[in-house]
């Protein structure tokens, strides 16, 4: 008998890890963001904003996402101007495997800014670096160089990003 339970028990083992539920495998498909931004016009006037976007992977690191933004100049408060772009971009991460950073370039094309005089051409070419600090949650530090109207900006962005 205790040969049989034995045996029994010695071929069960085996068997223990396989009955654990399954686990998901991680599978980074896209992440959403909120940032506030500070930085300088080309004539060295302040600039802030706050904005937000998503983007989605097409193929490896290769993106594709959108982005709208509020900025204004602290000095004069009759320049606040609205800002929405389209934003292919690259991430320099394997989507397979977690990881703790994650950087990225993008360039905003198709976009339009939203000043008191009217709709005009904005676009934007930027980088930077997500630092996932829980699965789905993380920092998103990151540069842009930003360009509306008659502007060229240089802006340094934190924020949250999700996924």
């Amino acid at each position: 008998m205790k040969r049989t339970i034995l045996a029994m028990t010695l071929f069960t083992i085996p068997a223990w890890p396989q009955a654990q539920p399954a686990v998901k495998p991680f599978k980074y498909n896209g992440n959403g963001y909120t940032f506030f931004s500070v930085g300088t016009c080309q004539h060295r006037y302040t600039n802030i904003g706050v904005g937000g976007g998503g983007e989605g992977f097409i193929w490896r690191g290769l993106t594709l996402g959108g982005e709208i933004g509020y900025y204004r100049f602290p000095a004069d408060r009759n320049t606040g101007y609205g800002v929405a772009t389209l934003t292919p971009g690259y991430h320099f991460v394997n989507r397979a495997k977690p990881a703790k950073w994650d950087p990225y370039v993008g360039i905003s094309v198709l976009g339009l800014g939203f000043t008191p005089g009217g709709a005009t051409p904005a676009g934007g070419l930027g980088g930077g670096v997500n630092y996932w600090f829980k699965e789905r949650i993380g920092l998103q530090t990151g540069v842009q160089i930003q360009g509306i109207r008659c502007e060229a900006l240089a802006l340094f962005r934190i924020g949250l990003t999700f996924r």
